[in-house]
């Protein structure tokens, strides 16, 4: 049986581990029947990169992460759709830090990167302290253009991604003005708890997104478990995807789930 563990990042050395389980044993194949003539075995335990025929036995995945910086976020994917999100800390841990991200490609191949001009202001509130997300450019910036309420910067994306991280003098009041030649947008820091405030930019994944962290770092490593089940028809890519703090991303290799 040919065991393939692959994984990538945009850089950061992440120890990420996707296994699945099925209750009874299911197919899998040596190689992508659909390409060449495979051979075929009996398997109830699988790795990244395996691809399965499960019929109508769920899977149950289980993934575990331990990071180089905090771990935002751990999602599961059924192919581009993100299916399941977890996160190494509570509702309860959120409170005057604020993310504001904006990432994202205008197509596929080269020539696809997106020049970010933007501007935030802060109405009703005052930053205390800010600092920039994964700003890889040296020459590019953060400038704040009025003190305690204004920031405005350049930046450049190819996919990734990209932000800032304000500190709130109150955590629940005032209102964030965003303002870019991609997309511009309000967002209410009373209304926003612990969920995500996004404006789509069009493009490949292009948008601005807004959300609370804790206040000070918190665990570096995160597991979650998974079941997928497999409705026939057309193949099935299972995979995670992790995020970091600082930006830095890494994803599994898919299990692949085929009719």
């Amino acid at each position: 049986m040919t065991r393939c563990s692959r994984r990538g990042t945009t850089g950061a050395r992440i120890f990420l581990d996707l296994r699945g389980a099925f209750e009874a044993p299911v197919t899998g194949f040596s190689e992508d029947p659909q390409i060449t003539r495979a051979n075929e075995f009996a398997v109830s335990e699988v790795l990244m990169g395996e691809i399965i025929r499960p019929g109508s036995v769920p899977m149950r995945l289980a993934a575990e992460v331990i990071g180089t910086a905090p771990i935002e976020r751990l999602d599961v994917l059924h192919g581009a759709k993100v299916v399941q999100t977890a996160r190494p800390f509570a509702a309860s841990d959120l409170g005057s830090r604020v993310r504001v991200i904006w990432q994202g490609a205008e197509y596929r191949g080269r020539g696809r990167e997106t020049t970010w001009q933007g501007q935030l202001t802060l109405t009703g509130n005052r930053i205390v302290r800010f600092a920039p997300v994964n700003f890889l450019n040296p020459e590019r910036k953060i400038v704040e253009t009025s003190p305690g309420t204004t920031l405005a910067w350049t930046s450049v994306t190819t996919g990734n991604l990209a932000g800032i991280d304000l500190w709130l003098d109150e955590a629940w009041r005032g209102a964030l003005a965003l303002e870019t030649n991609v997309v511009s947008g309000e967002v209410d820091l009373a209304t926003l708890a612990d969920g995500t405030v996004a404006f789509d930019g069009g493009g490949l994944g292009r948008n601005i997104s807004v959300y609370r962290l804790p206040e000070q770092d918190w665990s570096r490593s995160l597991a979650l478990q998974h079941v997928a089940t497999f409705a026939g028809g057309a193949d099935l890519p299972v995979y995670v995807r992790v995020t970091q703090s600082d930006g830095h991303q890494a994803w599994s290799s898919p299990i692949y789930l085929i009719a």
